[in-house]
This record gives C-alpha cells, structure tokens and sequence, in this order.
C-alpha cells in the first residue's frame, strides 16, 4: 500500500505495527516542514498514541508553543508532532483547533479506537472499506485496492454519474463497497465491536442578508484574512511557488506573496499551442509577472505532447475524471517541480467569491426570460433562423424555456451530457439510467436550500460538491502525481465563513468577484481587467488530431466497450462526425476517453 503511494511521498517511508499485530499504519512522506525530524507515523511521549498524516497543518506553530506551555514534550519542529498531543488534550475534537489540509489518522491504542478525519473542503483525499469488522483506508483508491488483495466491483452508478458529471461526486466511490470520508467529516472505528461512527464537524456557513459595509469595506476585510492565509502558506524548508494564470483569483495570491517573500516569488504558467489562440494565458501571465515583479517561467503544451501526456496521465489517476484542465494542470506541475516543491494555487475563489457567470444568469432567469412574451418570445423566434449557435446565445434561448433550475444548471455544466445516455448506454449501465441518481440528488439538495436566493442556492452546491470532488481532486492528483504539493489559501477557514457570510448579490455585482477585483485594484492599480477565462485545453482539436486515433483504438478493444458499459457503434458515430467537423462532440467524447483509459488501467491493460 506505502509503494503506491511513493508519488505522494517520495523521500520517506514508515510504518507502525501494534504489539499483537493486528493494527497497522503506513506513511509515504513528502519532505517539507523539518525535513530531518519529520518522520511518520509519529508517537506521544509514551507511544500509545500514533499519527499517520498527509497535508499541512498551517498553523501549527501557534499550537506548539500552546502544547509545550501545557507541559507535553516535542522533539522537532514538524507540524505532524503537534498531531498526538493535541489529541492528548482534546480527542477527536482536536480538528477544531487545526487550520490546514489533511486526511489523518490517529490510533489510541489504550481504547483501541481508530480517529480517522479530513479537512473541511477536502483538499487531501481519504478512503476507506470495511471487511466485517475490520477498516482498510488509504489517501488514493490504488493503495486501497492493493491492501484489499481482491479488486472490487465498479459500481454501475457511480459509473453514470462520472460520465453525467465529469467526476465521481459524494461520499461513495467509482468501486462498489468503498467510500470517502466526506469533507469535513470524522470517523470513529471500535477495534474491539468493529463498529464505525461517522460525524459532521463543519460545513460552509449559510449566506446571509445585505451586510451594512460598503464593498470596499468587505473587500479589505477579504485581503485582511487572505494576507493571514498566504502568510501561513508560505510557512516551508523547501523552494515555494505560486500557480499564476493572469486571472484576479492567482494574480491576487501572487501579489500578496511577492510581499511577504524573503526572495523573488517564483511563478508559473502553462500555455496550449492551438489553431486559435484562445486557450493561451501565458501573455496574460507575463503581463502580471512584470507588474508583481516576480521570476516568471512558463510552457506551452503542443498537440504531440498531448498525445503521450492524456493517456500517461488519466489512466494513472486513482479514480476517473474528465475535468481536462487536469492535463495542463499536471503539466505545469511537472515543470515547477524542476525548482519548486510547493506550489499556492487559486482553488475556491470561483465557488465562494461568485466568480462563474451562470450564477447571475440562472440568477436573473425568473425576472429577465419569462415564460411569456418579451425577451423570451423573440429568443424563441430568432432560434430557428439563427445561423450562429455561440454559446450565450443558446443558453439565452435556454432561458427563454421553462424548465426547473437544478435541472438547467446541471445541464449547463456538463452540456447535457445525460441526454446521450440513452442512445450511448450498453447493457451494464442502462440500469443506472431508471434513478437517474444524479438529477434526484441535485434536486434533493437544490430543495434543500430552497430558503437562499438562486445564486446563493448555486454557490452553496458548488462549494459542497463540484468544489471539493472535481477542482480539488484535479489539483491534489495533478500536483501529487508530480510529487509537489499544491496549497490553497482562498480555503483558510476564517476566510471561507467570511465569504460565505457575504450576500451573494454582493459577490455578483460587477460581473463577479467583486470583493476580489476591488482588492486587485488595491494591490495592482495599473493591473488591466480581463474576462473569465476556462482554463481548459483544446480539446476539440486534439481529438480531431492526435487523440483521434488512441479514441478509436479504445473504441475498438477498450474495456469500457468490450465489457458491455458503452455501446462501441454510438461512439464510433460520434467519433467520426466530430473528426469530420459535422459537430462538436468532446463534450460526450472526452469523458469516454478519460473513463476508458482509467477503466483499462484498472483491468491491467495497457492503455491505448
């Protein structure tokens, strides 16, 4: 289980075995805080209780100096050390006195109880199964799997739901049996009964009313807490970096880090070499670089790198996922890693600073596209002789047509996607489509937040789900697999409650992250404003070009077809129109891509 995980953990390993054998913990350590006396898992005083840790406690130095004046004895400097005293002191609750990411777990063994918790957003992975009474768990699925010895079964709906969503969303997993511990969640495993107790230990704060400060105001409160954050990011015994886009969200992260940097913030940027141009933001980068002064590198992915890159790197990931922002992500993450072993990322500014458009749009549907007449009446009329279909204008048509708003939303983000299965579907997973789980839970959890305006209601979801199942996994894996260390400061507690306690029309005014435009403004006067970007590659051409043949060989011999999930015929049609340019179709083809290679991988075949 440790060698599986040597990418997580390349310069260490360690293991704890209990008296009579029945109780282990391993470790694969990434060396970053106190890199001579860091090792893992790591005992209190008299060895009963002990630690196996992945992630950053932030601040841990605080929390040192507490414990020392409360009489415990610490022999490093590592953050992993404070872990068995605090829970000395405080027992499970100490998740309560830690800031940080992490998946840990602690083993008491004078009660014979296993504490397993992770962090509030769930920046660092934990799964975990049971085999009558007894818990395997592990940071990725490929570890767990090898401590099983048996592989499970893939379940069919969580099947579905990553081929609707682009990720496997929830407490569950792509295998039948094996959970997640949920974000911001601990449990509790009796060594002695087997039984496993699982509690909630902190959500993000509903959105409230209208504050009375001014957005300027609320805007210095947010670099305020953001300040504090980075500062203790920047806590390291190794070379740091920042992931700089040339977008508010990192722009804003670099230019408070360049001032609390002792030397020349170093930043990267990864660019596409593509037809169009539209996917670089190394120029964008550049230009930010020069304002915030920092020592600026940055790449460019070409379409013959791509095509060793994507299955190299979906096949190998724990779990699937089609988030393709995945490749460029991992990309620049290999490149920092040639200077750099930790890198601070701008993940979560979207989720709780209102960054994505579709919330003011699906905001404003009600007033703004009704049923009847108006607006809505002459999107309809142009529709049918419209000879462009961009998409804003389609989405304004959307909104011209009734339809509830979970549904619509989860439509936007996934470009209807569930609306293929049908046709698409082999015989194994046609049985997923009578739930169709993924609209009901959205529905269900819409419903659930009813009381919130519409963006408030979305940006909740965001922050329960797509935030910590795809964004997070997709910077945790992509910088893991590369063994550096990505660090989110827009997550720190104090300022994700803050966020949240903001209105979200507040959030929204201005087209957007309006607290953090006026903060940039701030740190960068002369810093020019530019449009949300995706950071998505081309993916539209690679599958035109160099994927084009590795999608047809899976098509022809994949497991995904072979075994019945997709029908190889529909794909094979869909291929073709989009290599002969009759239609768009990497919307539909890139999840099948992703999922297959990571399917053939788990089957032990070769990918492609």
């Amino acid at each position: 289980m440790c060698k599986a995980l040597h990418h997580r953990g390349p310069d260490e390993e360690g293991t704890y075995l209990s008296p009579n054998g029945d109780v282990a913990l391993g470790a694969r350590r990434l060396s970053i805080i106190d890199l001579e006396d860091g090792h893992q898992p790591r005992p209190n005083e008299d060895r009963t209780v002990w630690v196996a840790f992945n992630g950053e406690i932030y601040n841990h130095p605080a929390i040192r100096e507490r414990l020392k004046g409360r009489g415990h004895v610490l022999q490093g400097l590592s953050d992993t050390e404070i872990l068995p005293h605090l829970y000395e002191d405080y027992g499970e609750d100490l998740v309560h006195v830690v800031e940080g990411m992490f998946a840990l777990a602690i083993w008491d063994s004078q009660r014979e109880r296993l504490l397993l918790a992770r962090d509030r957003f769930g920046e660092k992975p934990l799964f975990y199964v049971r085999r009558g009474k007894d818990l395997l768990f592990a940071s990725e699925l490929t570890a767990l799997v090898d401590g099983l010895g048996a592989k499970p079964d893939i379940d069919p709906a969580a099947l579905d739901a990553f081929f609707v969503l682009g990720y496997v969303p929830g407490a569950g997993s792509i295998l039948e049996g094996v959970r997640q511990v949920p974000p911001g969640h601990l449990l509790v495993w009796d060594r002695a009964s087997g039984a496993l107790t699982e509690r909630r230990y902190w959500s993000p704060p509903a959105p409230v009313t209208e504050l009375k400060e001014s957005p300027r105001e609320l805007a210095a409160e947010a670099g305020r807490l953001l300040e504090r954050s980075i500062r203790g990011r920047l806590i390291a015994d190794v070379p740091l970096g920042v992931f700089l886009s040339g977008g508010v969200d990192s722009t804003v992260i670099a230019a408070i880090a360049a001032r609390h940097s002792s030397k020349p913030l170093k930043t990267f940027t990864v660019g596409y070499e593509a037809s169009d141009g539209t996917h670089d933001e190394r120029t964008a980068s550049r230009e930010m670089a020069a304002l915030i002064g920092s020592e600026h590198r940055d790449i460019a992915m070409s379409s013959e790198e791509a095509a060793t890159r994507v299955p190299a790197l979906l096949s190998t990931l724990d779990q699937p996922l089609a988030d393709s922002a995945v490749v460029p992500l991992h990309s620049v993450a290999e490149f920092a890693r040639d200077e750099v072993t930790v890198a601070i990322g701008g993940e979560g500014a979207d989720e709780l600073f209102g960054g994505y458009p579709r919330y003011s749009w699906l905001g404003r549907a009600p007033q703004s596209f009704g049923q009847n007449g108006g607006v809505g009446a002459l999107v309809r009329n142009l529709v049918p002789r419209a000879k462009s279909t961009s998409p804003r204008f389609l989405r304004a048509f959307d909104l011209a047509v009734p339809r509830p708003i979970p549904e619509r939303h989860l439509d936007w983000v996934t470009a209807g996607r569930r609306h293929e299965r049908a046709g698409l579907y082999g015989p194994r997973l046609l049985g997923a489509l009578a739930e169709d789980r993924v609209l009901a839970d959205l529905e269900r959890d819409f419903e659930e937040s009813r009381s919130y305006s519409v963006p408030g209601s979305l940006m909740r979801l965001d922050q329960l789900y797509w935030l910590p199942d795809d964004v997070l996994v997709k910077a945790d894996r992509a910088g893991m697999l590369a063994s550096l260390e990505v660090r989110t400061p827009y997550l720190q507690r104090e300022l994700a409650e803050f966020a949240t306690s903001v209105a979200p029309s507040t959030h929204l005014a201005g087209g957007g992250k309006q607290l953090l435009r006026l903060l940039l403004s701030d740190l960068l006067p002369n810093a020019p404003r530019r449009r949300k970007v995706a950071f998505l590659p081309p993916i539209d051409e690679w599958l035109r070009g160099p994927l084009g043949a590795l999608m047809e060989s899976q098509i022809a011999r994949g497991s995904l077809y072979s075994e019945g999930w997709v029908r190889a015929d529909v794909a094979s049609h869909l291929l073709g129109e989009h290599r002969r340019g009759e239609a768009d179709r990497s919307p539909v083809l890139w999840p099948l891509l992703a999922g297959g290679l990571w399917l053939d991988r788990f089957r032990g075949v070769e990918p492609g």
